[in-house]
């Protein structure tokens, strides 16, 4: 039975479906969306997201602006379209889950979802964090986007830390509100790994990094 919260996405997942796809394009449309997002991509990597523009992608990809409007309605909709390809590049993340929960060593575990998952954001931050911002800012189709993977990802720590308090008693519930809660804070400092110079922060980057696998860890050991 779906949750209120899985109920919630799922709405929203329908209403901010992509009007175009890719059978609408041949051959030569899909190469030259493809180019289109390459550059928006490159550009996110080099300026501000304040400071893409349409005509920016559009130079960056040697095409015209006219062109670009026959594939993405706005900015906005190039720079969701990448985050929901982003969001299909999330199997390795998953992987690293499941064999945690059929038995590996919960430290193990912790340290190989961890690792895969600054791999995941370090492969796409630029998109990531433009997809944060959005939803943070009540956009619909990029809450849709990142409700997609944080509850799936959420889901899948929710059953381990679960299956780690066979004493307990966990319910489903209380079981996913503490992966919500540690997946939250790997999250937000996976997004700021690269805001703060390191000398100016209280904790160095790998004492940071091996606090969150400790508090993960201590979340799923009985």
């Amino acid at each position: 039975m779906e949750s209120p919260t899985e109920k919630i996405l799922a709405a929203l997942v329908a209403e901010s479906a992509p009007r175009r796809t890719a059978e609408e394009f041949g051959r030569k449309g899909l190469e030259t969306r493809r180019r289109l997002m390459t550059a928006a991509r490159e550009l996110l990597e080099m300026i501000s997201v304040v400071s893409l523009t349409v005509s920016a992608i559009a130079r960056q990809a040697k095409t015209s602006s006219a062109t670009f409007y026959v594939y993405f309605d706005d900015v906005s909709d190039i720079v969701l379209a990448l985050a929901r390809e982003a969001s299909e590049d999330i199997d390795d993340v998953l992987a690293t889950l499941r064999a945690w929960r059929i038995g590996q060593n919960t430290e193990e575990g912790a340290r190989a979802f961890f690792a895969a998952y600054r791999a995941y954001w370090d492969r796409h931050r630029p998109v990531l964090v433009m997809r944060n911002m959005e939803a943070d800012r009540g956009d619909r189709r990029f809450l849709a986007v990142r409700g997609q993977v944080g509850l799936t990802v959420i889901r899948e720590l929710g059953f381990i830390i679960r299956d780690g308090h066979p004493q307990d008693q966990l319910s489903d519930e209380q079981a996913v509100a503490r992966a919500t809660v540690i997946f939250a804070a790997i999250e937000r400092i996976a997004a700021t790994a690269s805001l703060y110079p390191a000398d100016n922060r209280a904790a160095s980057t790998a004492a940071l990094n091996e606090a969150q696998i400790v508090i993960l860890v201590s979340l799923v050991r009985n």
